[in-house]
């Protein structure tokens, strides 16, 4: 798995630190500058790149039925440890084409990356959101934290065009329904070396 994906093997490594400020952030913080636009439960959402379950299990606690993508198994190991109470399916795929995901999932009406597409060259990026097309349900919402500034380097990333991305959202005849930018980031390392983030929500007519 590290082999194909470099970022994986970052993560990887630095599973064990990383555990501690990603629980620490609370979900419905993070989540508050696209709440209006979350579906209410019950529903099924899909939670890509859901590290260790901190929003997956939120989710959950909400009322929905959560599938939660982690190709990380350290990762995905912790989350299942920390959030072993809360009833949430976990699953090995990777973007830009979930080929891991089983097809027999039905369709899904809330799809939720959290700083995942700076990981994937602008390319894969665009696929990807294709990709999420296949999974969404009619009326279903796709939720996108998008990544501006330094990474790791242990977890390189490159740039994202949010226009961009926009762009291939309406170009695949998605209604855009919310759009922020320049956040700045919850965490205080990355505030001081001017990281930003944009929070996009689409929808599938």
């Amino acid at each position: 798995m590290t082999s194909r994906h470099p970022v994986l093997a970052g993560y990887a490594a630095d599973a064990t630190r990383l555990v501690e400020p990603f629980e620490a952030i609370p979900s419905a913080r993070l989540f508050a500058p696209v709440k209006a636009f979350l579906p209410s439960p019950p529903g099924r959402v899909l939670d890509i790149g859901a590290g260790t379950g901190r929003d997956a299990a939120w989710f959950a606690s909400l009322g929905f039925d959560v599938v939660a993508v982690e190709p990380v198994t350290a990762l995905r190991e912790a989350g299942q440890r920390l959030h072993e109470r809360q009833e949430i399916t976990w699953c090995d795929a990777l973007l830009p084409g979930l080929e891991g995901l089983s097809p027999a999932m039905q369709a899904f009406q809330l799809i939720v990356l959290n700083g995942v597409l700076h990981h994937l060259a602008p390319a894969d990026q665009r696929r990807a959101l294709r990709t999420l097309s296949r999974w969404l349900a009619p009326g279903g919402r796709v939720v996108l934290s998008l990544r501006h500034g330094p990474t790791a380097p242990s977890r390189p990333g490159y740039p994202v065009a949010t226009q961009v991305l926009v762009a291939e959202v309406q170009q695949a005849g998605h209604r855009l329904c919310h759009l922020v930018t320049g956040l700045p980031s919850h965490q205080l390392g990355n505030r001081r070396n001017g990281v930003t983030w944009d929070w996009l929500v689409y929808a599938r007519e």
